[in-house]
């Protein structure tokens, strides 16, 4: 796929990072490498095809939002609230702002739908910012979670407009978060980086629900210091010992797609280059491990048949 065509693909499925790698230089660049190298083309159309399917799922979320988002009803104001506070409570908010980040979550957000309304969800439309709340019983992480500008959560009863109308601002801003990371890395790169964030600094420590106002968010305050220091050396830890070893992981996954790809063959190329082992559900796998350096890497020459895969 050549031009305007991947131009597309790459924007909707990564931004900012699509325009970046269809730059004049970045093309010249992939086209030395896919003529000096043949798994540099596969690997690329590989790429292509994984940007087909996120931008298919993209599609797919955004006529989830023409079919169930447009028409939503907006959000009533609950009967016991003030005549000022219901007003309030259900007044248009049309700024530029609030329409561009529902433009660039478009997607995420009809997929969120889909799968509100797929387990039951009542949608509605919370004036004030724009958030369609999908309220259902169950299905989502804590209090709710928002995907785009569609919140996933319980019904709240008995709430009062000072309890309310800060929660929604917590998840507009949520909102605001998931349309700069999706302009600048593509729909997953929000969840990505969010995923990763609360993997180092859960909970209230979490940098994007700090971001977003704890208070708001019904967040207690930190209780203690967050664990992202302790963690992020632990994972520096486990990056230094696989990048030290990498040559043996290689080794190692070469080894296991070599017997995924010939296990039924009646007599396995590798028998020729080993010794044989006792029986057991793991013998071929002892036996692949036998073949070249095992500190090294080195795997000994394929015959032909493995050496054009």
């Amino acid at each position: 796929m050549r031009g305007w065509g991947e131009l597309a693909l790459r924007v909707t499925a990564s931004g900012g990072l699509g325009i970046w790698h269809m730059r004049p230089k970045a093309l010249r660049r992939r086209r030395s490498q896919h003529a000096a190298c043949s798994g540099c083309h596969r690997r690329h159309h590989r790429l292509i095809w994984l940007f087909g399917v996120l931008a298919g799922l993209q599609l797919a979320g955004i006529l989830g939002l023409v079919t169930l988002g447009l028409g939503a009803p907006v959000c009533p104001a609950p009967a016991w609230f003030p005549p000022a506070d219901a007003a309030a409570y259900t007044r248009e908010n049309n700024s530029a702002a609030v329409r561009l980040g529902q433009l660039v979550t478009a997607g995420p957000t009809g997929l969120a739908l889909l799968y509100g309304k797929a387990r039951g969800a009542d949608v509605c439309r919370f004036a004030p910012n724009g958030t369609l709340v999908a309220r259902m019983s169950s299905g989502f992480a804590r209090g709710g979670t928002m995907y785009g500008h569609a919140f996933l959560t319980y019904p709240r009863h008995g709430l009062t407009y000072e309890e309310l109308v800060p929660l929604k601002q917590h998840e507009s801003r949520h909102t605001a978060q998931w349309a700069t990371f999706t302009a600048l890395g593509g729909p997953l790169a929000f969840p990505l980086t969010y995923a990763a964030d609360e993997a180092i600094a859960p909970g209230v420590h979490n940098h994007f629900e700090q971001a977003a106002g704890l208070s708001d968010g019904n967040y207690p305050d930190p209780d203690g210091p967050s664990p992202a220091t302790s963690r992020l050396l632990i994972l520096l830890a486990a990056v230094g010992v696989v990048w030290f070893e990498h040559h043996r992981f290689r080794r190692h996954l070469r080894l296991l797609a070599t017997f995924v790809r010939h296990r039924k063959e009646e007599t396995p190329w590798w028998h020729a280059h080993t010794e044989p082992v006792g029986p057991g559900p793991l013998a071929e796998q002892r036996r692949l491990w036998q073949l070249g350096c095992a500190g090294c890497g080195h795997l000994p020459a394929k015959p032909p048949s493995i050496v054009h895969r």
